[in-house]
Parts: structure tokens; sequence; C-alpha cells
């Protein structure tokens, strides 16, 4: 169904000059109302109103005057205004317009292909305001949903920025100490400390997120009103587009008393990254169609890249989150199979790590059948976290190696690279959520994701009733073998 036209409301005591007026904007497809006096146009405006064109002497009022208050009444602020005038045609007429509340100002006699040009223009505007503005209303509903969830959290949770400053701490975190409590935003962490030598171990471990980027995770035992009381907690750095770490989420688990409060928690964390994430996806990709569309004003351009700003910044915290959840729920990914290729899964998975990788080699080697009943988009994130764990840890001038065999009864996907091995004292460990095993070199500046990475990689095979197994060696690579039955 066609959008209805645009209408516009012609203003001018002039009956000639608004006639041809009219006539040039009915022609080029506009809804046309005409008003001779700004009391008239006072009343006929409304919130249906795209542009009111308005001559700036009226018998009346000042054209001027009626357009301040256009802008000043919530009915009609967001009416574009367009002067144009025979007589007031200064340069000072022409700022004192602007100065206003007109959005444009135009001279008479004007051609009416420049007419229809600047209207044309206008409304683009108005459009893409009216865009922004939508998507700013979503963006700010989104924080508000994220900061009343993080507030209603049961368990302590903390965020701080790249210097350490506290900028957000739950209730939990105060009903866990009680009068003790010293966590308000605000504060440095060395405040903080100040206030309660007995968080000394917490701030060193807060520092070496921020340092190293890199997960930190350790037990405190402080102080509360019931005594003391002893916390493990996790603290998650999430970098910016520069690499630097602009804030650590550190959130926290009484593990004195209230053990099965976890198993809520888990979940709660869960539904949340889930429930916010899909929204926040479309509203960076309409955000990223308005840039990449142009013909924006500067000021459009600052909302536009604030939008993507924040919404960078949510799924940041929100990957955090999500990813602290899945790697303890320990309960398997739900599988929705149907008909699909392996093949293909794999072939897209190559022409991405092509893509994002164009000086890396991978290659690919299929044979036989690869279609079963599996869950595709599953099955894309088992060869994405295998091709990009072999990208990671391989010299950069070795290839990676895939290949794909269909067998009668089921499926094999190999991703084999060239290396460091693996530490033998590591394999039996590798596919666990939270490995209890020293870091090997291998792992020296990697984000803490490769172990989650690893462990959906399982679970997501083994709710296929499939296997994967890895062998790594000094002078054979490291390879992994993941097995699907048919289904």
């Amino acid at each position: 169904m066609p959008s209805p036209a645009p209408i516009i409301l012609n203003v001018n005591d002039d009956l000639a000059s608004r006639y041809v007026t009219s006539r040039v904007l009915s022609l080029a497809g506009f809804q046309v109302l005409e008003a001779g006096t700004g009391s008239e146009t006072l009343t006929l405006a409304n919130e249906s109103t795209d542009l009111v064109i308005l001559d700036v002497r009226l018998p009346d009022m000042s054209g001027l005057e009626v357009c301040r208050r256009l802008k000043a009444s919530p009915r009609t602020r967001n009416a574009l205004v367009l002067h144009l005038s025979a007589q007031a045609v200064g340069a000072a007429d022409r700022a004192q317009g602007l100065e206003h509340g007109a959005d444009a100002y135009l001279v008479a006699p004007v051609d009416p292909e420049e007419l229809v040009a600047q209207v044309h223009a206008l409304l683009r505007l108005r459009r893409a305001e009216r865009e922004v503005r939508v998507l700013s209303d979503q963006v700010q509903q989104q924080r508000r949903l994220l900061d009343l969830a993080m507030s209603a959290a049961a368990d302590p949770i903390a965020l701080y920025d790249g210097d350490g400053l506290l900028i957000f701490a739950n209730q939990a975190v105060a009903a866990s100490r009680g009068s003790h409590h010293v966590h308000v935003p605000g504060r440095s962490m060395d405040a903080l400390r100040q206030q309660d030598p007995q968080l000394e171990p917490y701030a060193k471990a807060l520092e070496a997120a921020r340092r190293t980027g890199q997960v930190q995770r350790g037990q405190v035992t402080l102080s509360s009103d019931h005594g003391p009381r002893h916390f493990e907690y996790t603290m998650s750095p999430a970098a910016g587009p520069t690499g630097a770490v602009e804030a650590v989420i550190a959130t926290g688990r009484d593990i004195t008393e209230l053990r099965n409060a976890e198993d809520f928690r888990e979940q709660f964390l869960g539904i949340l990254g889930h429930d916010l994430r899909n929204p926040l996806n479309a509203l960076s990709m309409s955000a990223q169609q308005l840039q990449r569309q142009g013909e924006m004003t500067d000021r459009q351009k600052v909302f536009t890249e604030r939008i993507l700003t924040s919404a960078d910044r949510m799924e940041r915290m929100i990957r955090q989150l999500l990813d602290f959840a899945r790697a303890r729920l320990g309960a398997g990914l739900p599988v929705v199979r149907s008909r699909c290729d392996l093949f293909d899964v794999v072939r897209g998975a190559v022409e991405e790590s092509r893509a994002s990788h164009p000086h890396r080699e991978v290659m690919l080697d299929v044979r036989g059948d690869g279609r079963g009943a599996w869950d595709a988009d599953r099955l894309e994130q088992v060869v994405g976290n295998l091709v990009s764990n072999a990208l990671k840890f391989s010299p950069p001038e070795s290839p990676v190696r895939l290949s794909a065999e269909g067998l009668e009864q089921e499926a094999v996907l190999r991703v084999h690279n060239l290396g460091t091995p693996i530490p033998p004292e590591q394999l039996p460990h590798l596919f666990a959520a939270w490995r209890r095993a020293g870091r090997s070199d291998r792992e020296q500046g990697v984000s803490a994701g490769l172990g989650l990475g690893l462990y959906i990689t399982e679970q997501i095979v083994r709710a296929h009733g499939g296997s994967v197994q890895v062998s790594s060696t000094e002078t054979r690579g490291t390879t992994f073998t993941v097995r699907l039955p048919r289904g």
C-alpha cells in the first residue's frame, strides 16, 4: 500500500501567489491546504502537517511569530517551516527567519523546480529526524530495561569504567554487606580500598582485568552485618574498538550461603542476554542503513553515531553477561533439526573466514554426501568456532585445512592447523566451561572466550548425538574432529 502524499500548508495572503505555489505543489504530488492569515494557519496546522510554506508578512501577525508558535506547540513542533517571501528578502531577514525556528528560507519569485526540490529535501530531513527519534527512543528503552534488570539482579553486580571508577552497583551489592557497604558510584577503586582494606585482593583483580583485558576470578572474605561472608567473583573486561579496556563488569556470589540461588541467577542472565540482543541488532542495522543512505545533516550524523556508539556499548555488556551465563548453565544447548547440507555450512564458514582474513589461506576438501537432519544455525557456530580457533593459534603463513566427508551413517568434519601444540595436560580440560588447569603459553593474550567457544562447540555436537575430539602434536599440528550422525 503506497504511503499517503505529504501534507503541505501553503500560507500567503496574496491570492495569486498562493494559487501559483499551490498549483506547483499539487502537480508535484503533494496534498496542499491553504491559509491566508496567521490565525488561520495556527488553526489548520496539526500533527499530520508535514510542511508549512509561510509568508513572512501576513495581515494579522508576523510570519515569524506564527513560526515561533508552531515550533512551541506540542501539536505542531515537528512540522517543518519554509519561509517564502517577496518582500523580506535581505540577508538580515533570512537570518531572522531562521533564528525564529524556520527550517529554510526562499525569496520569491522562486523557480518551480527549485521550490519542489527544496520541499523534497526538507521532507527527507523530516523523515530522517523521525527515524532517528524512533531509534533514539528504542535505545533509551533498551538502556532502561538493562539498568532495571541489572538493578534487580539477585547477586552483586558492579560496573567500572576503564579507569577503575565505580559507575554502577546494584542493590545486591549493598544488601550483601549492610552497614559495611562502601560501593558507592563515583568512587575510585583506590578510595574503596582505603575505606575497606579487606577489598585488597578484589582491587588487585580489578587492576589485572583492566591491565590485561583478561577475565579475572577469585574469592574474598568481607565483613557484613551477619559476620564474615565469603564471596566468589568474576571480573569481565570489555574492550573498545582500539582494544583498550573501556569497562569491567564484576559479578559476585555469596558462597557462604544461598548456593541454590546460582541456578536462578544464570537463567536470569541468559534470558536477559537473549531478549536484549535481538532488538539491539535491529537497532544497529537501522542506524547503519541511515548512514549508508547519506544526505544527512551534521546534526543527524551526530544522532546516528550516538545511537551506534550506545548500541555497541550495550552489546558488549550483554555479551559479557551472556557468555558468563552460558558457561555456567551446563544444561546443554537446544537444537532444532531440519534437512540441511553440512557441506554448505562449511563452505559458508570458509568464505566468511577468507573474507575476514584475506591474508590467510583456508583450504577445503569435501567428499561424499553432506546432507542430514541437523540444526544448520548451530552447526555454523561449531564450524565458525573451530575455524576461528585454528586461525588464531596457527602461524600467519601456514594454511588452515578443513575436510568434510559424508559417510554412510555419519558426516565427519576435520579442522587442522599447524603451530604450537596444545600441552598434553590441557587436553582433558579443553572442552570444560571454566578450565581449572593453568593457562598455557598458547593462550597468552587471548580473551577468555576460547574456553567458552570450545565448551559451546562440544555442547552443540553432543546435542546432535555426535562427538568432538582433538589431537595435537608438534609434528602433525592440531586437528579437531567432529562426528555427526545423520539423524
